[in-house]
């Protein structure tokens, strides 16, 4: 962990030490930001949250699309549907994408520690829910059952929540960075990139400034649109991270030879495929 918050031009990689205050969405633990408007992103909306034993956070809706990842305890999502409900169980490594329009809350068994939000930013963050979708909109995937690998970014890089499941604007990887490995330096023409490092220590390179600064656990990387950067592992330990670039960059996508045509034909709006 940095003491803080190292910023250049670009690029910051931001501490505990500088979160945001608890917005009140938990009813016993804390919904803190991390990234959101108040750091001036407006792509990828990223918090810190802690759910307490036997709590839960207040019902959640945005315009958009959320994205989260449980990095550790038991708890549940639950779906408020015109028709119903649904829960999906969480535990470690769990990951759960959020369709527009969807209502849910978070519910801990254990104690519930999430990393995640809406993205695009929902300045709307909180505001009490409309009537709920008839259809589903909340799915769950997990860490260990990528949809795609992608070598470049590094040996083990697992794409999750992405846009070949019709997650457009909010994604999440996995990625792991052994000792010694850099990934191949890269810009996003049209998203934020986000990555929060569960382990490990290493350096984040601003390309574009020639700037470099050092990373450790709990510590997020944010990268403005346009702006050259790479992650490395310098440090002798093995690095750990989630996050990617929101909304999803297509370019990449099709480096990794991906067929982006044929997955968004159904999807609408996908930035970089007018």
């Amino acid at each position: 962990m940095t003491e803080k918050l190292t910023t250049s031009t670009g690029l910051k990689v931001i501490s505990p030490g500088s979160w945001g205050k608890d917005l009140g969405l938990v009813k016993h633990g804390s919904w803190r930001e991390i990234v959101g408007a108040s750091t001036g992103a407006s792509r990828r909306g990223l918090y810190a949250i802690d759910v307490r034993e036997q709590s839960r956070t207040v019902p959640l809706q945005h315009v958009g699309e959320a994205v989260y990842y449980v990095i550790e305890g038991r708890g549940t999502v639950r779906e408020d549907l015109s028709t119903g409900s649904r829960s999906h169980t969480l535990s470690p490594g769990s990951m759960v994408h959020v369709a527009a329009g969807a209502t849910y809350h978070f519910a801990s068994l254990e104690g519930l520690r999430l990393i995640g939000g809406p993205s695009p930013v929902d300045l709307d963050l909180g505001v009490e829910p409309q009537p709920g979708r008839s259809e589903p909109g909340v799915r769950l995937y997990h860490r260990d059952k990528p949809g795609l690998l992608v070598p470049f970014i590094s040996q083990d890089a697992r794409l999750v929540v992405w846009l070949g499941e019709g997650a457009v604007t909010a994604n999440m990887n996995y990625v792991v960075l052994e000792p010694g490995e850099r990934n191949k330096e890269h810009a996003h023409a049209v998203s934020e990139d986000t990555i929060h490092i569960l382990e490990g220590r290493g350096t984040a390179e601003n390309v574009t400034t020639g700037e470099r600064f050092d990373f450790g656990p709990g510590d997020t990387i944010h990268i403005e649109i346009g702006y050259w950067h790479a992650v490395a592992a310098d440090k002798g330990e093995r690095v750990v991270s989630v996050g990617g670039p929101c909304p999803a960059d297509v370019d990449m996508l099709r480096a990794a030879g991906v067929n982006v045509d044929a997955i968004t034909r159904d999807l609408p709006d996908v930035p970089g495929t007018e």
